[in-house]
């Protein structure tokens, strides 16, 4: 029974991908990053001379993945540290965490290593007291970098010696993609898959507020409409039927659409019609006279 379940929901394999190709956690494609070209460029130049950098953006915005992206880039040496701040009940005991890069020996012994980059994930989380002893490991040579991520700069607690090293030259917010993009984005994942087609990838686009991962949960629910009702094809309709805020924002918008295109015929009729109608012409009647008395 449990396998019969489990080959239902991996509804994926029906049309012939290997892993669930919206999945938001852990995947080979997680480290393609769209739009961020720029972002990329400066942290790969800003890393390496140590400094501390602060990349903010919306839950599901892709900060995660730009964290994964400069792994894969610095991993090399063994000297770096990811850390999500969500995965925190009370404080961040930052020494611990350098502490672990050598293991059980290096809890037991205290080693600490040199030139490590942290990179710290929604660090909203963080206090100004975790915050602070960063800035100390920093002056120590134990941290070469650090990168915290957030969803907004001006509401974090971080120390101010760490808002001063950071500095505006250290502020970095992630850009929102654009149609082309974001479908390139799905394109990524599903590849020339006919199921959906570009114009409707824009549509479901707009209608996740632009947030990446809202996008993939909505792709994730339309590729299952499409294998548990057999589309081949899902088109407009069945999005309406699928996102009921899709049916809503359909409903305002044609009775605005009717009436722009009336509006744009009303004043031609008006003009024709001023031109086409005779001018009205009075008569001369008699003038009445005054009566005297």
């Amino acid at each position: 029974m449990e396998m019969e379940e489990e080959q239902q929901t991996m509804w994926w394999r029906k049309l012939g991908f290997y892993t669930n190709p919206f999945t938001i956690k852990p995947a080979p494609f997680d480290n393609t990053i769209f739009g961020q070209d720029s972002l990329l460029e400066d942290l790969y130049y800003k890393i390496p001379a140590g400094t501390m950098s602060f990349i903010e953006g919306s839950l599901g915005a892709g900060k995660t993945t730009i964290l994964k992206n400069l792994i894969s880039k610095f991993r090399g040496h063994g000297n770096v540290i990811y850390f999500s701040c969500n995965r925190i009940d009370t404080e961040l005991n930052i020494e611990e965490l350098l502490k672990g890069k050598y293991g059980f020996w290096g809890r037991l012994f205290g080693m600490m290593p040199k030139d490590m980059i942290v990179l710290l994930d929604e660090s909203q989380q963080l206090s100004s007291v975790n915050t602070e002893r960063i800035k100390y490991f920093f002056d120590q040579g134990n941290i070469k970098s650090v990168v915290f991520t957030g969803t907004n700069y001006s509401n974090t607690n971080l120390h101010d010696s760490i808002k001063e090293r950071i500095g505006k030259d250290g502020l970095f917010k992630i850009k929102e993609l654009s149609d082309e993009q974001a479908v390139t984005f799905v394109r990524n994942r599903i590849g020339n898959s006919t199921v959906l087609n570009d114009e409707l990838i824009k549509k479901l686009w707009h209608v996740s507020g632009k947030n990446p991962r809202r996008l993939l949960q909505r792709l994730d629910r339309v590729f299952r409409y499409a294998i548990e009702n057999m589309e081949s094809e899902i088109k407009e309709d069945h999005l309406i039927k699928i996102f009921e805020e899709m049916k809503t924002k359909t409903e305002t918008t044609a009775p605005q659409e009717a009436a722009k295109k009336i509006e744009k015929i009303a004043p031609a009729k008006e003009e024709n019609s001023e031109e086409e109608s005779p001018k009205e012409v009075k008569k001369p009647g008699k003038k009445k006279k005054k009566s005297r008395r």
